[in-house]
């Protein structure tokens, strides 16, 4: 057996864990790419080819997970094939380890990536494209990706080092909380945008006189963007996706102006 793996060759596997997808199919999903990411570092553990290969075929088997925490989920697994290659441990430890893990990491990710920090990064990006700023596109991509980017390379020497105790790391996070938050904070920002970037008209004021005109229509932004943001906190609560929100803010201002009411 060889010495333990080192921080680069880790690093080496996170890295190929940028291609996990690369050879998505129906039948195993991910698990082409966890194998071409995971292989380095079997292939420094194994020194006995028939238990190399048996640890290539036990890793061709099906895998799914949010491909950010992938890597902690191939740390762990590489730490209980050193476990397995000094015989402390059954070949069945290891297949029920990593489907725990991987179904755990792809709620806590999906999650926090999918249905959280996509949508607070995109609302935060239109508010500053709105202000004519050139780097929106910049921010937008370092906003997303340096959470992601952590996670990828950190997660991997987390549960290399930690192995199936690194669900207590996760638990320190408080992802739940982050969660809240980002939603939230995406309702204030289209909060936001509403009554400044969106001009809505109603037939209500057409006859009213000009002076007024201006004022009742701000007043009438305000109190509709105020009613839309406390639908939107009340969706959150019941854990409607922030997507699906938008989606059906959308239809329903198509239904007033269907009905007349904008125009």
């Amino acid at each position: 057996m060889a010495e333990r793996l080192s921080k680069f060759t880790l690093f080496k596997i996170a890295f190929r864990s940028f291609f996990l997808q690369a050879s998505w199919n129906y039948r195993g999903l991910m698990n082409m790419g966890f194998l071409y990411a995971i292989s380095p570092g079997l292939d420094l553990i194994y020194d006995d080819k028939s238990m190399l290969e048996a640890a290539y075929v036990r890793h061709s088997e099906y895998f799914n997970t949010n491909p950010y925490f992938a890597s902690m989920v191939i740390g762990v697994i590489l730490s209980l094939e050193e476990r397995y290659s000094r015989g402390e441990i059954s070949a069945d430890v290891i297949h029920d380890a990593k489907e725990g893990l991987m179904t755990a990491c792809a709620a806590i990710g999906d999650g926090l990536f999918w249905d959280s920090l996509r949508p607070f990064v995109a609302a935060v990006s239109l508010a500053l494209a709105s202000k004519n700023i050139l780097f929106t596109p910049l921010i937008f991509l370092l906003l997303y990706n340096i959470p992601h980017l952590y996670f990828r390379f950190s997660g991997i020497y987390w549960g290399y080092t930690e192995g199936t105790a690194v669900i207590g790391k996760l638990r320190r996070f408080q992802f739940p909380k982050i969660r809240k938050v980002l939603r939230y904070a995406t309702l204030i920002i289209l909060a936001y945008l509403i009554p400044n970037h969106v001009n809505l008209h109603t037939t209500f004021f057409l006859n009213v006189r000009r002076d007024y005109f201006y004022i009742l229509e701000k007043i009438v932004q305000g109190l509709g963007a105020i009613s839309l943001t406390t639908l939107g906190v009340a969706a959150c609560r019941a854990s409607v996706d922030v997507l699906l929100i938008s989606f059906l803010l959308m239809i329903f201002a198509l239904v007033l102006y269907h009905w007349g009411i904008l125009i």
